[in-house]
Formats: structure tokens, C-alpha cells, sequence
């Protein structure tokens, strides 16, 4: 995501020196140096006047330190929540459910059981399960949920997916 040389230009700008900035990142001024030529080279703009009493920063190099705080934050965000996203799609399971169907039956043995599975969560996806769109849904498990509540009494239904009766769950 955001480039780590970030944070050695932040230290320089903060401590407007090489040598300080690398007593703060425990690591030797000459690396602090050429860890902000690479940046400089890698963005192809000069960020630091390198003078005897220290560094300043270009108006180039001002214009990253203002923006390099949040460019980390952000990052650092953007990348727990796609660890969170990416956590919850393995342990989430989607369970359709409709006015005609509720999910009842189903909650009632999840109940039952959840305790053994701590970590798995479930989601309610409501269905519209008129006539003309039920097999459509159907059609959507592995999709658009991972289970479907309903009656079964369809041989269409059977054709298009595999059931499990709620009764036949029991013996877990």
C-alpha cells in the first residue's frame, strides 16, 4: 500500500536531520540517506535541501509531509478492513430467508448448536419466493446465500439443488 520510506521522511522532517532521524528509527544515518534518495528517485521529485545545520523540506517535500500521515492512516485502515472483510467472508454464512419461509426452524437448531462454532456467524438474506422467481433464487445458492429456508415439496427444486430436511439435521 503506502511506501515504508514514508515514515523515514517523516522522521527526517520532524527532526530536520539525518543523524537524529536515525538515532529515532534505530538505524545509521547513511541508510536514513540513501533510504530518502531512493523516495526522491522513486517519486522523481526533490523533497529535502540538504544544508550543514540540517534538512528542510522543498515545497514539494511539504506538500508529502502533510499528506504522508493520513496516506499511512489510511492504509493502515484500508488494510484492517480488508482482513476484517476477508475473516468475516470465511466465518459468515448467508441463510435466505422470506415471509413464507422464515427461517425459524433453522435459527431454533442453530441455537442449539452455535456454541460449538464461536467464530461462525450467520447473515439473513431475505428472498422473494413468488412462483415466477423461486427458482431464480434457487438458482442463486453459492451466491447469493449459502442456504435457503423454505419447504421443499418441488422436483424442479431437487433438480436444480441438493436439500437437507431440517428433521434429517437431528442426529448431529
Amino acid at each position: 500500500m503506502y511506501n515504508p520510506l514514508l515514515d523515514t521522511f517523516i522522521a527526517v522532517a520532524d527532526c530536520k536531520s539525518f543523524t537524529k532521524a536515525a538515532d529515532k528509527l534505530y538505524i545509521s544515518p547513511t541508510a536514513v540517506m540513501k533510504q530518502m534518495n531512493t523516495l526522491e528517485n522513486h517519486l522523481n521529485l526533490k523533497l529535502i535541501e540538504r544544508s550543514p545545520s540540517g534538512v528542510s523540506l522543498t515545497p514539494a517535500g511539504e506538500m508529502i509531509y502533510r499528506d504522508a500521515e493520513f496516506i499511512i492512516d489510511y492504509s493502515k485502515k484500508s488494510i484492517a478492513a480488508a482482513q476484517n472483510m476477508a475473516h468475516a467472508h470465511d466465518t459468515t454464512f448467508c441463510v435466505g430467508t422470506s415471509l413464507l419461509n422464515p427461517a425459524k426452524p433453522f435459527m431454533d437448531l442453530w441455537y442449539r448448536i452455535n456454541q460449538s462454532f464461536p467464530d461462525y456467524k450467520l447473515h439473513l438474506v431475505p428472498f422473494e419466493d413468488n412462483h415466477e422467481g423461486i427458482l431464480s433464487e434457487i438458482k442463486k445458492l453459492g451466491e447469493k446465500f449459502d442456504f435457503l429456508i423454505g419447504v421443499c415439496d418441488s422436483k424442479m427444486w431437487l433438480s436444480l439443488c441438493q436439500f437437507m430436511p431440517l428433521d434429517d439435521i437431528k442426529r448431529w
